[in-house]
């Protein structure tokens, strides 16, 4: 019996070329990414805000007043993600049954370090392009009507379910990453041994396209990861020790400049403080990492080959 893809392509005369499985390493390395790009991605979307509006939403800053407040606002925007993951997983399900497949959906936690909701189709089989339409869709989706939303509320809180729709998508953009490398001719499906992944399918002559540039992108963003997190963890240190040592108070830079990087200020009137980062300097830093990830590999490899 043959086997047919979504499109009527037979699966026959094609073998495994790479898989993709959800490992521990991979678990935590999303977990991390994820995380940081949180704040990221905030930038990213309050930068769009300006471009579109005029007006800004900076500076970004973190208010901390009560304990009930706190539970207050966690509570909240809890339930709004929550929400916003509804209707990703949604999306995805709705693009798997555009192509022929019944989505199912759940929620896991992978190796107890990563947790995720899922929409998947049992059997399913798909070309690279259609893949790649059922991976980012709800990024695209919920990033353009968020905007919209954003421009009409000037809401905070829109900001923070864009900024954590589009973090949450790391894993979803990382994926896409790697089909992209491959031609659109190949094909993907679940893997033979039914284990939670896809494996990326073609004919015995089909090549990937292992661009350097493609190489150079991905060292570029996890060097740029890399440097926004000792940021943010520097920061985090230096927060505890004027806490524990100082008045309270931490600037770093001009707050009134584009070298600006932080502040943490205590409000003088009353329980709580006020984080402020300078996104501004802190992407450039982190741009700066990047560069320097990608010139160090560059350097390392031809010591290797010479």
């Amino acid at each position: 019996m043959r086997r047919a893809g979504a499109d009527g392509v037979s699966m026959d005369d094609q073998r495994l070329l790479e898989t993709f499985r959800l490992t521990r390493l991979v678990a935590v390395q999303w977990t991390i990414v994820s995380t940081i790009g949180l704040v990221l991605c905030a930038s990213v979307f309050g930068a769009m805000y300006t471009l579109l509006t005029g007006a800004s939403l900076q500076p970004i800053t973190v208010t901390v007043s009560t304990p009930l407040e706190m539970a207050t606002t966690i509570a909240v925007v809890a339930a709004v993600v929550g929400i916003v993951v509804l209707v990703h997983e949604l999306i995805h399900g709705v693009c798997m049954g555009r192509y022929g497949t019944r989505a199912e959906y759940g929620v896991g936690i992978a190796y107890f370090v990563l947790p995720y909701a899922y929409a998947r189709s049992e059997g399913a089989n798909y070309t690279r392009n259609q893949m790649l339409v059922v991976l980012l869709a709800p990024l695209v989706v919920i990033s353009l009507g968020g905007l919209l939303a954003l421009v009409v509320t000037d809401s905070t809180l829109v900001l923070v379910v864009l900024a954590a729709n589009a973090a949450g998508s790391i894993g979803d953009c990382w994926m896409a990453a790697l089909l992209l490398q491959y031609s659109s001719s190949v094909r993907v499906t679940e893997l033979p041994d039914g284990r939670a992944g896809f494996g990326v399918y073609g004919s015995p002559a089909e090549r990937a396209i292992r661009l350097e540039s493609a190489n150079a992108v991905a060292t570029f963003l996890y060097g740029s990861v890399g440097t926004f997190g000792t940021i943010v963890v520097t920061l985090f240190v230096a927060v505890l020790g004027s806490l524990a040592f100082g008045s309270g108070n931490l600037v770093i830079g001009d707050p009134d400049r584009l070298w600006f990087l932080f502040q943490h200020e205590l409000h003088p009137n009353g329980p709580g403080a006020t984080v402020e980062v300078g996104v501004p300097l802190a992407l450039t830093v982190s741009s700066i990492g990047g560069l320097v990830a990608v010139l160090g590999s560059s350097v390392r490899r031809r010591l290797e080959e010479s």
